[in-house]
């Protein structure tokens, strides 16, 4: 999916300089359940295997296999020496080998994942090497944000396909000058990471330009907060740009509709900054570099670094400036980018970054939950090791959230993290808030109620704990923005609670008064002989100027900010500070 969006707005962008019509994405996902695996187990070893797809009964046997529909709830089945007869009642599956009852073990189904977009589509001849060659898509040297970076996902997919069934990734791409779409089978060749093509034709597609991608995989469809469901709809709710049809392996259509008619702002291409610059990437940009001399490379290959400053440097590591890129050994280049991260460097520029956005979130927080309060706060850019990155939070009270705890949705370059939250910096951040102090109930840490918190880091380069990708590591600068982020959105959360409960406190008055007119209209009629309908107009009278006077007294103490000590103000200050 991360190449899917990646590639949707790469085309907007495209048609939004070309004054052309933008196609916003669209990203289908389509799972189905194919067929049920069991291991038929003897008394001391595995006999064969048996897959069940709805009515269909195959049983593999030493090399051998057949296919049978069962009916009338029995079947049976010959091979050389052995004889299986497979019943079926309630659900329940029996196997006999020539009359000896056989254990089922489950194994993991096989489902056939199929995501497609309207994006540029894949030019044919790159194809193979896109979903068949590790690393060909690797982004180790583009400085500017984006879901992917290492590029191993895709290929990571089709090779478990491949291992776990042995079916190839089916590809069908169309590009925008092309009448039919191009369809490949390919598989990787693990031995010398290369594609292979197994098969190819022409086929209609049904956008003018896109990508589909077809695999069979062993897997378990899990349900639950971290499975697919999950992941999908969070992957909406941080993408309100994109429209997103899922079908999930239950066969339940679930229509994602976009909330904004606008991509999100481009990120621009930035040079690498030598503050965060890896020595095996410094190598690649010596060794591919199309300057004449080193001192050019450091020049104008990397950021911040003007020619005086590259001299400087140089010459410090005894260097000669004129010295061919392709020259300088590992030693020299280590000494070279030693030197360059010693110096006190300027910052690099933040343009490569391309954040969700307050309103954006905001939107699609209330189509989502329809709550009664919703907060965001976007920090500034800021920088770790060289590294661009912005950090994002957001709110939800009230409304449709169902859950009496708060609960934290994770996010990194507009990805779900479903896992591994406790090593999260973003978690981490998130529990070292004292929400007690802003007046909220907290329990173990988390504060209590109908409450949804979303903390987001956009970077050209993320720092994840692992290759899984499901947790932030935690540096200063990054934990220190997420917990400003959090303070200003928690004192806004405040003001609203604190005036959600005064409005409910005076309601409670007015209800009284609402309850007992009548009663003490009615007495005082009784004692004074007045009219009783002018004893009630008098008071009613009397309520509503009373209702506008307490409204006015709650809304100038809500003015003044009085709801957050003034402590709290000032630690979130010189914190700022």
């Amino acid at each position: 999916m991360d190449n899917s969006w990646d590639a949707c707005e790469e085309l907007g962008h495209i048609q939004e300089k070309r004054n052309e019509k933008v196609a916003l994405p669209e990203i289908t996902i389509n799972v189905k359940a194919l067929s049920d695996n069991y291991q038929l187990i003897g008394e001391k070893q595995s006999i064969g295997q048996m897959i069940v797809k709805k009515n269909e009964f195959t049983i593999l046997y030493k090399g051998n296999s057949q296919s049978k529909q069962i009916r009338g709830g029995n079947l049976s089945m010959s091979f050389e020496d052995v004889t299986f007869n497979v019943s079926e009642s309630n659900g329940k599956i029996s196997v006999l080998m020539n009359g000896t009852q056989l254990r089922l073990k489950k194994n993991a189904p096989i489902f056939l994942i199929s995501i497609m977009d309207n994006g540029p589509g894949i030019i044919e001849s790159k194809i193979p090497d896109i979903f068949g060659r590790m690393l060909y898509g690797s982004k180790f040297q583009s400085m500017r944000q984006s879901r992917g970076q290492q590029g191993i996902g895709i290929h990571s997919a089709v090779l478990y396909s491949q291992l776990t069934t042995g079916k190839p990734a089916t590809i069908v791409s169309k590009v925008k000058s092309s009448k039919k779409a191009k369809m490949m089978k390919v598989q990787i060749n693990i031995l010398k990471n290369e594609p292979e093509v197994l098969e190819e034709k022409e086929e209609d597609f049904p956008y003018e330009s896109g990508t589909r991608i077809d695999l069979e995989i062993e897997g378990i469809y899990i349900s639950s907060n971290k499975g697919l469901d999950e992941y999908v709809r969070r992957t909406a709710l941080v993408n309100p740009h994109a429209t997103i049809i899922y079908i999930n392996p239950n066969g339940e259509k679930i229509t994602y509709k976009r909330v904004i008619e606008r991509l999100p702002k481009e990120p621009v291409s930035i040079k690498p900054h030598p503050e965060g610059l890896e020595m095996g990437i410094f190598m690649r940009i010596l060794k591919n570099s199309t300057e004449r001399t080193v001192i050019a490379v450091l020049e104008n290959e990397l950021s911040r670094v003007s020619r005086a400053v590259a001299d400087q440097v140089l010459k410090s590591v005894g260097i000669d400036p004129k010295l061919k890129p392709q020259e300088i050994d590992r030693v020299q280049a280590n000494s070279i980018l030693k030197a360059l991260q010693s110096l006190d460097l300027m910052r690099p520029q933040t343009d490569c970054l391309s954040p969700i956005g307050g309103e954006e979130l905001e939107k699609s927080l209330k189509k989502e939950y329809s709550p009664e309060f919703i907060k965001s706060v976007t920090r500034k850019p800021e920088v770790y090791r060289g590294m661009p990155f912005q950090i994002e939070v957001a709110a939800a009270y009230g409304g449709e959230i169902k859950s009496d705890k708060a609960m934290l949705m994770r996010f990194a370059n507009k990805i779900p993290l479903l896992f591994d939250s406790s090593s999260c910096a973003l978690t981490q951040s998130f529990l070292g808030v004292d929400y007690s102090r802003y007046g909220l109930k907290v329990e173990n840490k988390v504060p209590v109620g109908q409450l949804v918190f979303i903390i987001h880091i956009a970077s050209v380069w993320v720092p994840y704990t692992n290759e899984s990708k499901n947790s932030v590591a935690s540096y200063p600068v990054i934990t220190k923005e997420i917990k400003l982020a959090l303070q200003e959105l928690v004192r806004n959360l405040s003001v609203f609670l604190n005036r959600k409960h005064k409005s409910s406190l005076f309601q409670e008055r007015i209800n009284l008064f609402d309850k007992y007119g009548i009663e003490l209209a009615y007495s005082l009629s009784k004692l004074t002989d007045i009219d009783e309908k002018k004893i009630k107009a008098k008071i009613e009278n009397m309520l509503e100027k009373k209702k506008d006077e307490v409204k006015k007294n709650v809304e100038e103490s809500l003015s003044k900010g009085d709801v957050i000590s003034s402590k709290i103000e000032s630690d979130a200050s010189s914190e700022e500070e």
